[in-house]
């Protein structure tokens, strides 16, 4: 790790530079080391900020898009807490040396918080950055503190003493002088800034419904990023250098996508330059490119790195009439619904959303007519989980039902003569679109449906135009229908098969040993991946596995890779 002497000289010495920024993409240790290990150009990886104490952070959504490039978000400041967090770090450093420099971001509550993550992180650091500035963050937190000069100046006063690992102070936009809490900052020991965080906080209503869409409990507010708060926070950043001088590294970010945008925000005083909200817009496999193309846009005023940005809505909601509810079980259900078709591949999915109570992910079952299985799951009133499929029930036909896609990628092909598709629960959601897609590139397709309840199998009629399609009750012994695809495998040649598998875990896990062991080659076994899917545009990157993010990337991986990365004695 290089000196805090050798960092703020290596800041200060006029060359273009790049960081990532607190809350988007590396929030992650395996995004961490992704971004560090393949994308050159990005100068600085910043963290998520972590917090003394594990936060859950709001329930989606979380993230409202008011316009291509600008959004509102409300993520609360969900992280995995101090202990995990410095574990992590620590475990990612001993693996192998970062090239960037690593910017821890810490969020506290008093002057004794913040030196206690001060103390818990700097041997992992480069910098740690004070998040003094979140607009949706719980009282005390965030912009509580830094909206006011003296208390940023207690603050830092008291934190100062404790490290001697660089203190950047990150400053909300959300005051009449940022200039002066710059200055009293920097009076009290801070060795950089960081600005600015997002604009708000605010609500936003979504159009058709008139209702507001984000859920967090404080008004349903967020702070703005992207596009509409640039202008912002060029003259933002302006502010500060103007109060601080030369001499102050500042890292600045805000609505920043273009190297026109990254030549005004080093204009107005930044010496690095934070890429946020953007992410959103590249896919995964674009973003090195991107950087690239943004440095060089920069530093010849061409504008090439546009092209790897999206320009479509991301996150539009459409309003939906819920024409059909089939309850197959007390806990299963099927919706119809009556709007415009959706155009997906296999696996992708879609978001629903009900306004007031929330939204999740699901597996489309077809486009036109769109349909939808959902199961219910145990409500817990204490943490609200639960409370969608709840909500979802009880809803009735005529009711009106949002929904925003796709996501995801197409399941992964193969010349494997043989498909074998096994699933159970509402994982049948994917099967007619695998089923179709594979049949039309040539392959015998065999469905095998495990079932606790024959009443669960349901769309016989989108299946079996392309496949044999075997419905299994468990009958009280939970994945029999492993025997059903065993006694296939024995029927097949073995080299000439490829199998998937969505549904629970457990069962996944099982039915891909058993085929690897019977001689299938393990990487033409897949699984499709439930992880935590919160925003679904790649900028949260809670559905982060193995460094890849399974709202962009996923749902399906070969078997090499989830052996490796997600089947754990927890999915025993």
């Amino acid at each position: 790790m290089r000196s805090a002497q050798e960092i703020r000289e290596y800041l200060l010495n006029g060359t273009l530079k790049f960081a990532t920024v607190s809350g988007v993409w590396t929030t992650k240790p395996n995004l961490i080391r992704k971004v560090d290990d393949t994308i050159s150009n990005i100068d600085i990886i910043t963290t998520k900020s972590f917090q003394v104490k594990p936060n859950p952070g709001n329930r989606e959504p979380i993230v409202a898009e008011v316009a291509v490039g600008s959004y509102i978000n409300a993520v609360g400041l969900r992280n995995p807490g101090m202990k995990v967090g410095y574990h992590e770090l620590k475990a990612l450093r001993k693996e192998k040396p970062l090239r960037a420099l690593l910017n821890v971001s810490i969020s506290g509550n008093s002057p004794e918080e913040f030196i206690t993550l001060v103390k818990k992180f700097e041997s992992v650091a480069d910098i740690l950055e004070l998040n003094f500035s979140c607009p949706h963050a719980k009282p005390g937190y965030g912009a509580s503190i830094g909206v006011n000069a003296d208390l940023v100046k207690e603050y830092m006063e008291a934190i100062r003493p404790e490290t001697k690992v660089l203190l950047f102070a990150k400053l909300t936009p959300n005051v009449d002088n940022i200039g002066e809490i710059a200055r009293a900052a920097v009076s009290a020991g801070a060795d950089g800034l960081v600005a600015i965080n997002t604009v708000g906080p605010e609500a936003y209503r979504e159009p058709d419904s008139g209702e507001l869409v984000l859920y967090n409990p404080d008004g349903h507010k967020g702070g703005r990023s992207g596009e509409h708060i640039f202008e912002i926070a060029v003259q933002k950043i302006k502010e500060i250098r103007d109060a601080v001088g030369p001499d102050i590294p500042i890292i600045g970010m805000g609505g920043v996508s273009r190297g026109s945008q990254v030549r005004a925000i080093q204009h107005a005083g930044a010496n690095v330059v934070g890429i946020g909200s953007a992410i959103a817009r590249i896919s995964t496999d674009k973003r090195a490119d991107y950087f690239e193309a943004l440095k060089f846009d920069t530093e010849y005023h061409t504008d090439k790195a546009v092209a790897s940005l999206s320009v479509k809505r991301l996150a539009k909601y459409k309003p939906y009439k819920i024409t059909n509810i089939t309850r197959l079980t007390e806990t299963m259900l099927t919706l119809t619904l009556d709007g415009d078709p959706i155009l997906f591949k296999p696996s992708q999915y879609a978001f629903l959303w009900i306004p007031g109570v929330g939204e999740k992910p699901m597996g489309i079952v077809s486009s036109s007519p769109l349909r939808f299985i959902v199961r219910k799951h145990f409500y817990n009133l204490k943490t609200s989980e639960g409370k969608f499929t709840q909500a979802l029930f009880e809803m009735n036909k005529g009711d009106t039902l949002y929904v925003r896609s796709v996501y995801g990628k197409q399941a992964p092909t193969n010349n494997m003569s043989n498909v074998l598709i096994l699933s159970g629960g509402t994982g049948l959601a994917l099967v007619p679109k695998l089923a179709e897609k594979f049949a039309s590139i040539g392959h015998l397709v065999s469905v095998f449906h495990g079932v606790t309840d024959r009443k669960e199998a349901v769309y016989r009629d989108l299946i079996e135009p392309y496949a044999t399609y075997t419905v299994v009750p468990d009958n009280g012994i939970p994945g029999r229908v492993l025997e059903s695809m065993a006694a296939k495998l024995d029927e097949l040649e073995i080299e000439n098969c490829s199998i998937y598998t969505v549904g629970p875990d457990i069962l996944m896990k099982k039915a891909l040993e058993l085929a690897v062991e019977k001689g299938c080659s393990p990487q033409y076994c897949y699984a499709s991946l439930e992880t935590n899917n919160m925003c679904g545009i790649g900028m949260c990157s809670e559905c982060e596995c193995g460094g890849v993010l399974s709202c962009m990337d996923g749902t399906f991986y070969d078997y090499p890779f989830l052996k490796k990365h997600y089947f754990t004695d927890d999915n025993e």
